[in-house]
């Protein structure tokens, strides 16, 4: 699989005691389909899932462990004057704690999006329902002259970028990751680390501090923040002449569309940079049904590069 992502559906239910035994939490019960995918710009495999509703019986939804998942539908994106059909497949769960059946899921493996695109959604589920979304893709990143370009800049101890905005609303998910080898028994791994923007005392630790999806458009990286994920990629071993650090770093970007940033401002962020979870209540761009359906575009900043005698400092090899 050329990409590995995950998609959950969850529904949450009001935990509620009442002294009316006749009371329902769930009002009045409705079968209904949610439909989740977020088109990407950086791969052409695309995904999508499609989940039907569930009633447990009481209050806690987790007691619900029969896979919400509904398949054999006829599910097609028109996009750029094409028509892409999406297949289903499965994949092996890696927590079984509630289902034990396979990830059921829908792909196409064609097609990638670009910007400023009318993109629709078009599903045919086996009982004769349909459900539709559309969407725009995002526009085009340009970053400003104004970002950095050396770790550690001169003069500071915050590292910024900068970046455009051609659409009030927009929001953007920033990915600050350094590359590097380590030598573990005579072989060389290559392995890569993700920068918190910087870390916090929690509970008489430092805890590190990832940057969430919101509509601004710049962020600072704290210097030491990127010193201590370099100390840290090296504990316990005395030998740090294992390590070698690459100097380019990757700032990626990822500009979500309007839906995608509604159902983001919503739910105050997503799990992680490939998760999208739905929480019906909040937001649906979905006729027909629930859910979401959107895209986003994906832009690199390449500028970004270690100093020499910056990385040396640590121990640690320097490799251009």
């Amino acid at each position: 699989m050329k990409s590995l992502i995950k998609i959950f559906f969850a529904v949450s239910v009001i935990l509620f005691l009442s002294c009316d035994e006749s009371f329902d939490p769930y009002g009045d019960w409705q079968d209904r389909v949610a439909f989740t995918c977020i088109l990407k710009s950086d791969t052409t495999y695309q995904t999508a899932v499609l989940t039907k509703g569930y009633r447990p019986d009481g209050y806690d939804p987790y007691s619900y462990t029969t896979d919400p998942a509904v398949m054999d539908a006829d599910l097609r994106v028109l996009y750029n004057d094409s028509v892409y059909i999406f297949r289903d497949t499965t994949v092996i769960r890696s927590d079984t704690s509630r289902y034990n059946t396979p990830f059921h899921y829908y792909y196409n493996n064609k097609f990638k999006v670009s910007t400023r695109k009318t993109i629709e959604v078009e599903v045919l589920l086996s009982n004769g329902k349909r459900l539709r979304g559309q969407s725009f893709t995002p526009d085009q990143i340009n970053f400003d002259d104004g970002s950095e370009v050396i770790v550690p800049p001169v003069s500071s101890n915050i590292i910024q970028f900068y970046w455009n905005s051609h659409s009030d609303g927009t929001f953007f998910q920033p990915v600050l990751i350094f590359n590097y080898k380590q030598n573990i028994g005579g072989t060389i791994v290559e392995k890569k680390r993700k920068i918190p923007v910087k870390y916090i005392q929690q509970n008489g630790s430092l805890v590190p501090v990832f940057p969430a999806p919101s509509a601004s458009v710049s962020i600072v990286y704290e210097l030491d923040a990127i010193t201590k994920v370099l100390q840290e990629i090296s504990e316990g071993d005395p030998d740090k002449q294992n390590y070698t650090i690459l100097q380019k770093l990757d700032f990626d970007l990822i500009a979500f569309d309007q839906p995608a940033s509604r159902y983001v401002s919503s739910t105050s962020g997503l799990s992680d940079d490939l998760t999208v979870t739905v929480d019906v209540p909040d937001y649906t761009n979905i006729d027909g049904g629930l859910g979401v359906f959107g895209s986003y575009y994906k832009k690199k900043y390449d500028r970004l590069r270690f100093l020499q005698d910056y990385i040396e400092s640590f121990g640690y090899n320097f490799l251009q």
